[in-house]
């Protein structure tokens, strides 16, 4: 860094002159500099109004779609509504004919369920451990005429040892080997007995549903079972009926297999991840069988196909037979094992159809694009549902909505950037744009149909006004007016907006000529992107004569104190 000091020969403050002279041709690059932020404040006024533009565009498009693709036609957008949603609801595609029809819901579908006819599981026995019925370790209490007595549960404890621990108390455990209903008494008759209390610590009375009843004891509220989720299936002592064999099965079209590590919650949980298998399966503990409900409704069995195990023959939905090596001779389903599902009957306009599913297509029903979803009957009191299929103006009212505004929006804001002050001012050709859209929304439609104007429909300046005002802008909807218009001629209002020569057709192009490639933006855009490069090289180029200018005015200062300098320099000499 190099430090200078003016004057040190003539006495002069020249940085001062220097700095004064130079500020003055600096205020040149400072206006240009200024030009420079303006034509950069202009360039993002025309990218936001670019996004209004881009707004207003993409609002048309939701409607004007509706000329080139069926499927996005707003105007065919239909709504279904049921006069009772408690027996019914429905939906419906664009393809479906709007009137209204009479249903009443006779009778729903229901799932087929199978399970087996008699218990696949022993009732438990004395020598049954108590934690393989599902009882967990703790305590329960037992007052035998007011004296408390705990009785301690251990995981590895029998009926047999719950047996010993009860006589202690003055109780006697007794559990049927036939029925496997578990019955607790008084050891003397004339004794009061209550078990359980808020501090029992094992679920040993809570899971049997031990109830007192009117002679006094205790009866297990059903049979109590070997088997539960934990339960190897191939276990010799699994409590099964039959030992259930390694090997496979089917349920539904899915096959599922058993080995030496499979448990009863295994085999139910991988038939119920199993989408294909078509049911849900649980165990019924209360009666020792195996539940299968199919995930559909409607009156069809259930596919169940035993394999190399014998594991749906134990569980008494197939009957099996199978030579010495195992293989299959014959096999059959136990038809009565499974309550079949009903059907569901509805009546349309007088005519039953039968249904397999709640959920009624069109293919069923015959009426086209709709869809019944049936939720209960029909009863004396509620009568028959009335469905109406009519036109749904949520759709489109919402996109009316949004042209509207994004409308209002832009026009508002190409009001302001052409304005006296606006960075847009005496853009003549944005100032056509704006009449020209202004002119088509406040246009009629030169035509036969039954509607000319927006207002008609109920777009305009003045809620239910006959015409438009020439200096429309800012645009309102009388949503009411919309409505009655669709319902009177949905087909007019239609080519109204989107018709051959319908007001949104011609405002969609007009933004998309604004928009396009080689339209106003486009151009505007690069010629202010050439203002910029222009403005910047001039202020590189005034920036450098300007320091050109001030690095002169240093040298020519510098020359004057030394020659100042080498005059004081002989003056002294002379002197001396």
């Amino acid at each position: 860094m190099t430090i200078s000091f003016s004057g040190l020969a003539s006495g002069l403050d020249t940085d001062s002159w220097v700095s004064a002279l130079v500020s003055v041709k600096q205020l040149g690059v400072t206006s240009l500099q200024n030009q420079l932020t303006a034509i950069q404040q202009t360039q993002t006024t025309l990218s936001n109004l670019k996004t209004s533009f881009t707004n207003f565009q993409t609002a048309l498009q939701s409607l004007t779609d509706s000329m080139y693709n069926s499927k996005s036609d707003i105007f065919a957008s239909n709504l279904a509504t049921s006069s009772n949603e408690d027996v019914f609801t429905a939906t419906v595609t664009s393809d479906a004919i709007r009137d209204t029809y009479n249903i009443t819901v006779k009778q729903l579908a229901t799932n087929t369920t199978a399970e087996s006819v008699e218990a696949a599981s022993e009732v438990a026995d004395r020598n049954t451990r108590l934690s393989d019925l599902g009882i967990q370790a703790g305590s329960f209490t037992v007052y035998v005429d007011g004296v408390k007595t705990t009785i301690n549960i251990d995981e590895n404890d029998t009926i047999a040892n719950l047996e010993s621990r009860l006589s202690s108390a003055g109780a006697t455990l007794n559990i049927d080997e036939d029925t496997g209903i578990l019955t607790i008494s008084a050891t003397d008759p004339q004794d009061e007995l209550r078990i359980g209390t808020n501090t029992d610590t094992s679920n040993f009375v809570s899971l049997l549903g031990l109830e007192l009843n009117e002679d006094g004891t205790y009866k297990s509220a059903s049979s109590v079972y070997k088997v539960n989720g934990s339960t190897l299936l191939t276990d010799a002592n699994a409590g099964f009926t039959s030992q259930i064999t390694e090997g496979t099965f089917t349920i539904g079209n899915a096959t599922f297999t058993i080995d030496s590590n499979t448990t009863l919650d295994n085999i139910i949980s991988q038939i119920n991840n199993d989408p294909d298998s078509g049911v849900f399966a649980s165990w019924d503990a209360a009666n020792g069988k195996l539940v299968l409900k199919s995930s559909v409704e409607g009156s069809s069995y259930i596919n169940i196909e035993a394999g190399t195990s014998n594991f749906t023959d134990v569980m008494g939905l197939t009957v099996t037979e199978r030579d010495s090596s195992n293989n299959i001779t014959s096999t059959k389903l136990i038809t009565a094992a499974q309550d079949l599902g009903d059907n569901a009957i509805v009546n349309i306009n007088g005519t039953d159809i039968t249904s397999t599913s709640n959920t009624v297509t069109s293919d069923i029903s015959r009426i086209t694009g709709l869809t019944l979803n049936l939720k209960s009957v029909n009863t004396a009191e509620t009568g028959s549902t009335t469905l109406t299929i009519e036109q749904d103006t949520t759709k489109l009212t919402e996109a009316l909505t949004e042209i509207v505004d994004s409308y209002n929006t832009l026009m508002a804001e190409i009001d302001k950037v052409t304005g006296i002050d606006g960075d847009l001012h005496g853009e003549t050709t944005l100032e056509s744009i704006y009449s020209t859209l202004r002119n088509t929304m406040n246009s009629s439609v030169n035509s036969d149909n039954a509607y000319t104007l927006l207002s008609q429909i109920g777009i305009s300046t003045e809620a239910a006004s006959s015409s438009m005002a020439s200096d429309t802008v800012s645009l309102t909807i009388d949503e009411d007016k919309l409505k009655e218009a669709l319902a009177t001629n949905s087909d007019a209002v239609k080519e109204l907006l989107i018709g051959s020569n319908g007001i949104f057709k011609q405002l969609k192009t007009t933004v998309d000529n604004t928009l396009y490639s080689g339209g106003y933006f486009t151009t505007k855009e690069s010629s202010l992107k050439t203002e910029v490069s222009n403005m910047q090289s001039k202020i590189t180029k005034k920036q450098e004569s300007v320091d050109t200018y001030k690095s002169r005015l240093e040298a020519q200062f510098a020359n004057m104190e030394t020659i100042i300098s080498q005059l004081n320099a002989n003056y002294s000499s002379l002197l001396g």
